[in-house]
């Protein structure tokens, strides 16, 4: 399972990434984005960044949280994204969720 959340201000935007093993070990990372981004594309980054950890444990389901109802209504088809960023962001995570044999994303505010 993985969680995820990100945060942008004045100062810049970050994420906390949670990644727990399926023996239920947490894994906690921080990122500090090194470039300007609104919120929402935060928690792309965010989720990529979780997705690719995740992998590279080597594993092949994966169940992830995040506390963004718009990234999460987006990647289940509930929500369209119009903005052409929010169109790339989406397209990159359906891409790289086809290297998992299993992948569910659920919202939790």
């Amino acid at each position: 399972m993985l969680y995820v959340y990100a945060s942008t201000i004045d100062e810049g935007s970050g994420a906390g990434l949670i990644v727990v093993s399926p023996k239920g070990r947490p894994y906690e990372h921080a990122l500090k984005f090194m470039f300007k981004t609104p919120n929402n594309e935060a928690e792309y980054e965010a989720l990529l960044a979780d997705m690719e950890i995740y992998s590279k444990l080597g594993e092949e389901c994966l169940k992830a949280f995040s506390d963004s109802q718009l990234v999460v209504s987006q990647m289940k088809g509930e929500y369209e994204a119009h903005d052409p960023s929010m169109v790339a962001y989406l397209a990159k995570v359906k891409k790289k969720y086809t290297m998992f044999k299993k992948f569910k994303i659920e919202h939790v505010p």
